[in-house]
């Protein structure tokens, strides 16, 4: 248990594309992102980091990519 009550928390596919707007778009910290939801630092950082929730984060990365090339 990591003492912060988070077990077991669910993210959304819309929250994770959430984080990872807020992250690579907007620019925001994993320390800020972790006051909108109720998951660890540490959770925040997996999923910008692509180490968790890979399929959304690939997913974004490509998203990403083909909206800044048709800019």
């Amino acid at each position: 248990m990591n003492g912060l009550g988070f077990n077991n928390v669910k993210l959304t596919d819309k929250d994770v594309y959430e984080i990872l707007f807020l992250n690579k778009v907007k620019g925001l910290q994993p320390y800020e992102i972790e006051r909108r939801f109720p998951v660890s630092r540490t959770t925040i950082k997996n999923i910008v980091n692509g180490k968790s929730r890979k399929d959304c984060y690939f997913a974004f990365k490509e998203y990403k990519e083909k909206t800044l090339n048709k800019l």
